[in-house]
């Protein structure tokens, strides 16, 4: 099968010996150099730790080949996505990660069904029949928009993150592979309906509907609730932890710079419009922002990376994607070529380093997180925030 990717010099450091440590004095580091190439050597004279403004000496520090033998855990949380095209990308690109998800690593899989998320398996697990089982059930159920009303909390079968790991199907990676194959077979199968051309973010969310935005933040808030709960989960779980949210919907359109300019802008009032769409505007930028901000502290507090696959491009990156980086995560852009690019990259991001220091555990929460390395060129991606 697969082997997670090891590319430098073995030479991590255990400094002392330490006991098992929280997550508010440890982080899963990725280290690149200027070509964007894994850097696996990194020593601990090169690196620099702040927390809250204060360096922190290194207790220990492990490599990538270190712990390559680590099991890693992937949770794949799918939101509604518009336009036929790109959910056929999205599930392609999803397929493909699964066949190369390295042996020993668990992967939990998530959709929006009508009105609420739901886990299409009971916990983490390496059965990879179940992965395909799973990912099939995906292009049918989900949704191009937030329809229903979110309950706020995980439906289908739960989550037990201490949920006993059972011997996978035979053939499971076969299946995996006709999957992928299925899915690279035009895009029919993908559902939904092609988007409309020249349409905005501005156009479907309709400012000047006052209650209908505020209806969508409301639901918006409910998907980031559950988000929240499968993270809180997802603390107790040993290892490099990852959330990947594959999106593109209204809760990505929430946050398009477009909305925060519309703050600032001048519409035509009517009579009875409730404040008009600049104050719209800057009520839902002001909520989303506080749902962004509880969901980017609940996976700093339980440890976990959070990914984005949503946006356009380097300004348009989604919901998750404006908090991505602040976790240690990284944002793919949801077009053609992400296939490629994911299939690659996501192999890479689970190639870090692991560094633990000493200090104040007791420390005013949450701080700043602050990871430098002396070494020129190399290019860290690491939290930015302990709770």
């Amino acid at each position: 099968m697969f082997k997670r990717w090891c590319i430098g010099l073995v030479l991590g450091a255990a400094l002392m010996a330490a006991p098992p440590v929280s997550t508010r004095s440890q982080a899963w580091v990725l280290a690149l150099d200027e070509r964007g190439g894994l850097v696996g050597d990194l020593r601990p004279d090169e690196l620099e730790v702040k927390v809250g403004g204060k360096i922190r000496p290194l207790t220990e520090l492990k490599t990538p080949a270190q712990t390559a033998d680590m099991s890693q855990s992937w949770v794949l949380v799918f939101e509604p996505i518009r336009d036929t095209t790109t959910r056929a990308v999205a599930f392609t690109a999803a397929a493909d990660f699964l066949t190369k998800v390295p042996d020993g690593d668990r992967v939990f899989i998530v959709a929006r069904g009508k009105d609420s998320l739901e886990s299409l398996m009971p916990g983490l697990t390496g059965d990879r029949a179940a992965w395909a089982s799973a990912m099939e059930k995906v292009p049918g159920m989900l949704p191009e928009t937030l329809t229903g009303i979110p309950k706020g909390q995980l439906g289908g079968q739960g989550f037990d993150p201490a949920a006993k790991a059972l011997p996978g199907e035979p053939g499971g990676q076969e299946k995996l592979a006709a999957l992928l194959a299925k899915f690279q077979n035009g895009a029919s199968w993908a559902g939904g309906t092609m988007d409309q051309k020249g349409r905005t973010a501005l156009d479907r969310l309709n400012l000047n509907d006052s209650m209908l935005v505020s209806s969508l933040v409301q639901i918006s808030g409910r998907e980031m609730a559950t988000l929240e709960s499968i993270l809180g989960q997802m603390e107790s779980i040993p290892g490099p932890k990852h959330m990947i949210v594959f999106s593109r919907c209204e809760m990505d359109d929430l946050v398009h710079p477009s909305i925060r300019s519309a703050m600032n802008r001048s519409f035509t009032r009517t009579k009875g419009d409730m404040g008009g769409p600049a104050e719209t505007a800057t009520l839902a930028v002001r909520d989303v922002t506080i749902q962004q901000q509880c969901v980017k502290d609940k996976a700093a507090s339980s440890g976990v990376m959070l990914y984005s696959v949503a946006g356009a491009g380097p300004n348009l990156v989604g919901n998750i994607g404006t908090i991505a980086a602040e976790t240690g995560g990284f944002c793919f852009p949801l077009r053609s070529e992400l296939e490629r690019q994911f299939g690659q990259g996501i192999q890479i991001f689970g190639s870090r380093h692991l560094l633990r220091w000493s200090g104040d555990d007791s420390a005013a929460h949450p701080a700043s997180l602050e990871i430098k390395s002396k070494r020129k060129g190399i290019r860290l991606i690491a939290p930015s925030l302990v709770m």
